[in-house]
Parts: structure tokens; C-alpha cells; sequence
């Protein structure tokens, strides 16, 4: 089985420094579900949750854009054989004792999941987490594992402004 990792990010403009990563985007690409990197990120990012939370909650100056990457499967018979599709959330919120976020895009290969789309977070699924802080990402080490597996002359401006963001 393969995971789709939908390796959505976003950018505001070309011209100044990235600090919003609401509108840049990178395609969506296609893992095994045995890539072992993938899976160490994983369980760093969920040791790492605390680090997320706190800042979400009382996010310092120049903080912004705080998504958590969450599994998505198609459990439901439509998509055969099972899919598990990994998606950005954002606008995450902490409401009634639970977590929330909505669908930062459309899932790939998710029928009934659609941008905008709120999904209530079970903490223990999330397999990663990013934040901007003065420009630069915090976290979101899936997205620079799958944007260098890219070779450098393949890679599109939009991904190769996401890696800056990581220096």
C-alpha cells in the first residue's frame, strides 16, 4: 500500500520574503508505506507535539501558519484498494476538551474530504507539524525529506522557495 502525502504548502509573493505559507503549493507525492524515513519523521514529530502546542497556544512574535500533517483513509469501499492519504490542517483549534483543523486542500484520492472541510484531531495521528516563525519553518520534516528527494533540476520555484524556508 502507498501512502499519498499531499505536500501542500503555500507562499504569498515572489517578490518579498516568505512569511505566509497560505498560498504556495507543492504536488502531491506518492510514498511507500514501508519508507522508513517517513516513518522515523513521524515519531519525531510526535515526541515533538508538546513544542507545537505551546507555541500554537501562546505563539511568540512572527509565529503563524500552524498546520499539523493527519492521516486520511478511504475506509468507506469507494477507493479500492484502501488508500491512506496524508493531508495538511490548518487553522487548528482547541474546542470542548478536542482539537480541530480544516483541510489546508482537497484530499487526492478522498472522495468525501474537501478543502475547507473540518476534522476533529486525534493527536496520536498526527505524523507531523510546521509553524513559520520569522520566515522560516519549525518543524514540517516531511516536506523537506519528499522536496529533496526531487532532483535539484526537477524541482519547481515553489519548492525550491519551501527548502530556503528550512535554512
Amino acid at each position: 500500500m502507498k501512502y499519498i502525502i499531499v505536500c501542500v504548502i503555500f507562499l504569498s509573493s515572489c517578490n518579498r520574503p516568505v512569511r505566509d505559507v497560505s498560498r504556495l503549493s507543492s504536488p502531491a507525492i506518492e510514498v511507500e508505506q514501508s519508507d522508513e524515513e517517513i516513518e522515523r519523521i513521524a515519531e519525531n514529530a510526535k515526541r515533538a507535539l508538546p513544542i507545537f502546542f505551546r507555541n500554537l497556544a501562546r505563539p511568540e512574535k512572527g509565529a503563524n501558519n500552524f498546520y499539523v500533517k493527519y492521516p486520511l483513509s478511504s475506509d468507506d469501499g469507494n477507493v479500492e484498494p484502501k488508500v491512506r492519504e496524508q493531508v495538511w490542517l490548518g487553522n487548528i483549534r482547541f474546542k470542548n476538551n478536542r482539537y480541530y483543523g480544516t483541510l489546508a486542500n482537497t484530499a487526492k484520492s478522498i472522495d468525501r474530504r474537501k478543502k475547507g472541510d473540518t476534522i476533529i484531531i486525534n493527536t496520536d495521528k498526527i505524523t507531523d507539524w510546521m509553524y513559520v516563525q520569522d520566515g522560516k519553518i519549525m518543524g514540517g520534516r516531511s516536506i523537506k525529506y519528499l522536496l529533496e528527494k526531487i532532483p535539484e533540476d526537477k524541482r519547481g520555484e515553489d519548492q525550491k522557495k519551501i527548502l530556503r524556508m528550512f535554512e
